[in-house]
Formats: C-alpha cells, structure tokens, sequence
C-alpha cells in the first residue's frame, strides 16, 4: 500500500466510524440496551439491524373459517401449578389468580359479543416438553389464544408449538431475555425480563454507587445463567468485568466455600441470582461470617416471603421489580382491592402483571372476532399501552422494554425507586 495514502484512509475510517456512532446514538436500540454497553457501539454498527421491524406473519390463517356456534369463548392458561417445588407453584398460582380476575370482569361486561370468556388453566409441570403438549391440548378444546408460562425452558417450547399450531400467546411471567428472539409472530411479553433488570442493577452498582469489584453468585440453572448474562456482559463494556463468577447447586445449603473465595477477592458487592430460598439462605450465611458488602438480586427478593426466609438480615438488599405498587395507580389500588375480595389476601407480582396481559389479550378479541390470525394481528399490533403497572411500551421483537423499578429493604420495609440510566461523562 502506498504509505503517503494511509494516513488519508485512516482519517477516512475515523470518520465513518464517527458517523456511525452517532447515528448510533440517534436510534433507540435492541431492547433499549444503555448505549454505554450496546456491543461495538464505539466504532461499529452491524451489517444488518434485527428487531427494527416486526416479523410479519405470512400465512393463510387469516382466511380460516371462524367459529360462530361457540358457547363460550375459550382462553388457555399453562402455569406450574402442581408437581414442582413449593415457590414454583406458587408462582403458578399467583399468575392463575390475576388471570382469572382480567376474565371475570371481562364477562361482567359482557364478555366478547353477550357470549362468555371461558378460562382453561394446564399445569406446566416443569418437564421438557409438557406445556408444549399442554398448549396441544388446550387447541384441541377450541381455545383461540393463551396465557403462560413462567419457566424459561417450557416457554420456549410452548411458543415453537404455537408458531406451528398458529395460535396467539401472551407471556406474562416469564423474565427469559431470549424468549422473543425466537421472533416468532404469534408471541408478545407483557412483562419486563432480566435483561431489563440487570440494566437497572448495572447503573446502580457502576454509574450511581461507583462500586467496581463485584461478585456474581448464581444457580447452576438456565434461569440464573441467563439472567444475570447481560450484568456480566454490561460490566465487561462499562471498563469493570466482574471480579470472580461462581455457580452454586439448587437447594445447597452449604455456602461456604463459595463465601471463602468472595472474600478473598475483596468485592465491595455482590450480584445473587436464583430462587428466593437460595438466595435467603446465602444472605444470611454472608451476614452470620461478617461479610457486609451490597447484596443485589433479582425480584425474587423484592417480596414478603424473602423477607421472611431472611430475615434481619434482608436489611439493605437490593433488588429489581417490574413496577413501582406504590404508584398510587386507582386502577391498581382497585384490582388489589378485588384480590383480597376474591382470595383472602394481597396478589403477588406475578398476579398483577398477569391481570395486565390478560386484559389486553381480552380487548384484541373483542377487536378483532376470534379468528386466530386476526387476534395475532391484533396484539402484536399494539406498541404500548397503559396498564395497572404503568406504561407498557413493546418493542420490535414484541417485548415490554419499559423501564423497571429498584427496591431496597430499610427499616421494615421496601424503599422504590424508578431506574435511569446515568450517562458517565
């Protein structure tokens, strides 16, 4: 190469670049990743952009016959419901009551045209394969949409068995970052995911604590594994790539070697990620051997049975929650009202964004008949809209990518706060 040329195709280069990274900047990104950390953004822009645009969907659906001799209008629900572990099933149950709620109001209003919204609930019993067979079931007794799942595994087979059944669903619980990257067009998430929540842990502990040596503790399960990956990819793009990573078993009750090792890192923070039992029993063990660096975690935290599996020393943890419940919202004031009317006590998370998810699949039905197609037309139709947890905003890939709240335990109680990513200047 001619040596009197190279410092005019450098220059050249550097430009580009430049253009590149602010027409960067101008637009919003994939799953509105903080353009601190969106990958390459300093000197690159990819060949091709997914997720701008909506996945068409193709098909002859829309020309199907419509039913018009229903009784009922049949709505599927898969949640874990029995068979798994007791917080898992739980789980299940919280995210049925909040559905079933959406539905009854719904048919005190006259369900869709005078005819009756019928709810089926199938138990997603945690086995590979089981809510696919579950959503098969469900098609076979006319359901024309579905609500579910909450695990991550089950949730992606459920929606491969929906793009090949052709039937509408809406994921209201589970936090999955990959589930619609799948980019099938017959699935929208109404519910924040982890991706969302580790943005909002980054910003805290790097931009706005100005914490740099932190820890990351997670199960050896495909729910911390993939939950917590855009923390540690986010801490490596930051300039501060996490001190030590370890994995624990489900159910351990042992922590020590993993504390051990902590401590001799000399964190000043760490990142736990699990079910709500393993992290309550790690919080403690770290506190009981005098470790009082931060602890942050996910949503599981952000409740009254960590609180109560944890204790005292729940004072100061950290976590992340889909919304703030001290909105003041009437809406939300009002479906907690008719929870404890109908069952005895508070909803949980799961409940309220369930309540959310359903309503909307609910009014697109109305909208739009129930052929199957025209109710996917319908849902993936819509960009945001306000629900009882606030604004709603879907993305590209038809995911919620509204910002989160953060929660801190402190005297008794939970301290809220909205997350903001902190430009570091």
């Amino acid at each position: 190469m001619n040596k009197q040329k190279l410092p005019w195709i450098l220059l050249v280069i550097y430009f580009w670049a430049g253009q590149l990274t602010v027409l960067n900047a101008q637009n919003p990104t994939f799953a509105n990743t903080p353009p601190e950390i969106y990958p390459f953004s300093n000197f690159m822009t990819p060949h091709y952009m997914f997720f701008e645009e909506r996945h068409p969907y193709l098909g002859a659906a829309r020309e199907y016959e419509t039913p018009t001799d229903v009784e009922t209008v049949k709505i599927g629900f898969i949640g874990p419901l029995e068979g798994g572990g007791f917080y898992y099933t739980e789980s299940g149950h919280d995210m049925l009551r909040g559905t079933i709620i959406a539905v009854e109001e719904a048919n005190k209003a006259g369900g869709y045209n005078g005819i009756p919204f019928e709810l089926i609930a199938r138990n997603d019993i945690g086995l590979w394969g089981a809510s696919g067979d579950e959503l098969v079931t469900l098609y076979d007794m006319g359901a024309v949409a579905a609500i579910g799942s909450i695990d991550g595994n089950n949730s992606h087979v459920a929606i491969r068995v929906a793009l090949k059944l052709e039937i509408p669903m809406v994921n209201t619980g589970s936090t999955d970052p990959t589930l619609t990257d799948t980019r099938i067009p017959w699935v929208i998430r109404t519910n924040p995911d982890d991706r969302q929540f580790n943005f909002a842990i980054l910003n805290e502990v790097y931009n706005v604590r100005g914490y740099r040596r932190v820890a990351v503790l997670r199960a050896n399960s495909r729910y911390a594994r993939v939950g917590t990956r855009a923390f540690v990819d986010g801490a490596t793009r930051l300039g501060y790539p996490v001190t030590i990573r370890q994995v624990f078993l489900p159910g351990e009750t042992d922590f020590e070697q993993y504390l051990e090792m902590i401590r001799l890192a000399d964190v000043e923070a760490v990142v736990l990620w699990g079910e709500v039992d393993d992290i309550a029993r790690i919080v403690k063990q770290m506190r009981a051997s005098g470790m009082e660096q931060t602890i942050f975690s996910s949503d599981k935290v952000v409740s009254d049975t960590f609180v109560e599996l944890a204790g005292e020393d729940a004072e100061g943890v950290v976590g992340v929650f889909p919304y703030n419940p001290h909105s003041g919202n009437p809406e939300l004031a009002e479906f907690i009202r008719k929870h404890e009317e109908h069952f005895g006590f508070a909803p949980g998370q799961l409940a309220v964004l369930a309540y959310d998810g359903t309503r909307l699949l609910l009014d697109s039905i109305r909208k739009a008949g129930l052929n199957k197609a025209l109710i996917r037309d319908e849902i993936t139709s819509i960009e945001a809209y306000d629900g009882i947890t606030g604004r709603v905003v879907l993305d590209g890939s038809w995911n919620n990518v509204s910002p989160v709240w953060l929660a801190e335990y402190q005297n008794g109680e939970f301290r809220f706060w909205q997350y903001e990513w902190t430009r570091n200047e």
